[in-house]
């Protein structure tokens, strides 16, 4: 993954970044073969920019492309603009909410739909001593139509310091659609262990 990201004091801020994960399993039979299995094969690009406001109110653009073999999805995209407000905003410490209508593009099982949601967005983020942070977001996208037909995606993560530039990460996330593939299963949940560089 790549992330970039930065806030200039009155004018806003911007994150974008870029994700894949690709994992495979390999299986041993009684017969002695090895069968290997994608179990992992998806990525993401996204990016979000507030425009600010007032000191604790913004307006924003935020935007997503998504890809996932083992969910189907040959893409899914997301845009929209929106409003938010931090509920506690200081140097160490960040607390946004984000709610608007969004436009949704996808094409799952080769079936293409496109239609409005409703985003909410929640993200919190606590920098910690020693360049250490740790942060969680969630964002829940219910069709206009049908609050029942929705996309729920939850990160916690946790990332301290090895060197000046080298950091170690550890993330959950979870992705659960109410309405999957054919077969498939509603929920995704990832633990991904690693490091980072900080450029």
């Amino acid at each position: 993954s790549v992330v970039s990201e930065g806030e200039r004091e009155g004018l806003g801020s911007v994150r974008f970044g870029a994700e894949a994960n690709y994992g495979e399993t390999t299986i041993h039979d009684a017969t002695g073969s090895n069968r290997t299995d994608t179990t992992v094969e998806n990525a993401k690009i996204f990016g979000n920019v507030k425009k600010t406001i007032t000191e604790k109110t913004f307006s924003y653009l935020d935007a997503s492309v998504l890809y996932d073999d083992i969910a189907k999805i040959d893409y899914r995209a997301t845009l929209g603009p929106g409003l938010g407000a931090y509920l506690v905003k200081s140097e160490r410490t960040s607390l946004s909410l984000e709610a608007a209508p969004t436009y949704v593009w996808e094409n799952v099982e080769d079936k293409y739909d496109a239609y409005f949601a409703i985003r909410f967005a929640e993200r919190f983020t606590r920098a910690m001593g020693g360049k250490a942070k740790m942060w969680q977001s969630a964002e829940f996208l219910p069709k206009a139509t049908d609050f029942g037909d929705y996309l729920l995606t939850a990160e916690v993560g946790v990332e301290a310091p090895l060197s000046a530039k080298v950091n170690l990460r550890l993330v959950l996330q979870d992705k659960y659609d109410s309405t999957p593939g054919e077969n498939l299963a509603r929920n995704d949940l990832a633990l991904v262990a690693g490091a980072s560089i900080s450029l």
